[in-house]
């Protein structure tokens, strides 16, 4: 009786580590609060504009660098966000934004004083895009798809 109660106990230790292994790995689940702080940069815009829409690469000089953005995130909920401004004389300079951001399944949301951004993160390619609408000269109604990655 005594070897039975023994065999099943060990038994039983071997079956729950094993699961126990098993549950923790090959998972390509990212904690998404770690793995968010740190400098992410957009690389990518897809502009859609009159039922078209145009892949354009970003850079932080050259033809396209308006769609350029830089976004720090830091442990303490704390972000920056940096990008060219455009001023009336369409003279740019290089500007930064603080503010803070929280975390909700997938989405990151970016707050500033005025506004908010939500960034929805593709745990697949561990990518964020955001989306930004509005009216660009002559084009009209205008929707942006800013991708970034770290």
């Amino acid at each position: 009786m005594m070897e039975k109660f023994k065999m099943i106990r060990n038994l039983f230790f071997l079956v729950s580590t094993m699961i126990f292994i098993v549950s923790c790995g090959g998972d390509d689940e990212v904690d998404l609060d770690n793995y968010l702080t740190g400098k992410w940069h957009s690389y990518k815009a897809v502009v859609s504009a009159q039922n078209k829409s145009i892949d354009v690469n970003v850079s932080k000089t050259g033809k396209n660098s308006q769609f350029y953005y830089e976004v720090v995130f830091k442990s303490d909920n704390k972000v920056e966000l940096s990008y060219y401004e455009v001023d009336d004389n369409m003279a740019s300079r290089w500007k930064t934004d603080t503010g803070s951001y929280s975390v909700n399944g997938d989405v990151v949301t970016v707050y500033d004083e005025n506004a908010s951004i939500d960034f929805m993160y593709n745990s697949k390619d561990k990518t964020m895009y955001m989306r930004a609408a509005g009216e660009v000269e002559d084009v009209g109604y205008t929707t942006v798809f800013l991708y970034f990655k770290k």
